[in-house]
């Protein structure tokens, strides 16, 4: 009878030891990872920060326009080639019947609301 009590209490003792084992491991752990984190913070990075980026700063308010310098364009050379060439006139836009139509009724109605403004 007291062969099971006393297997019973090994097996209880085993466990808490078991238990504490573990849990000072953990803590263990713990302090290590928080000790490399608070080393980590310490020491500055090897490579340059960029800085913060934030809003462009105002223009002050200009109180009289300045003149613009004039720009020439200059002269041609012999060798100077056009930067590309005018578009074939098969490409450029014409007027549709149906821009013809929708150009003489704005036109009528301009020359209805001109005529009535003069009366």
């Amino acid at each position: 009878m007291w062969i099971p009590a006393l297997f019973l209490i090994l097996v209880v003792i085993g466990i808490l030891v078991t238990y504490w084992q573990l849990t000072l491991t953990g803590l263990v752990i713990w302090a290590l990872v928080a000790l490399m984190r608070h080393r980590a913070a310490d020491t500055r990075p090897s490579y340059p920060r960029k800085p913060v980026q934030t809003r462009p700063v105002a223009k002050p308010l200009q109180t009289c326009p300045r003149n613009k310098p004039v720009q020439i364009r200059p002269e041609p050379t012999a060798k100077s080639k056009p930067s590309r060439e005018l578009p074939a006139p098969a490409y450029l836009p014409r007027w549709t019947a149906n821009r013809r139509l929708e150009a003489g009724r704005e036109h009528a109605q301009w020359q209805k609301n001109f005529d009535s403004a003069a009366q």
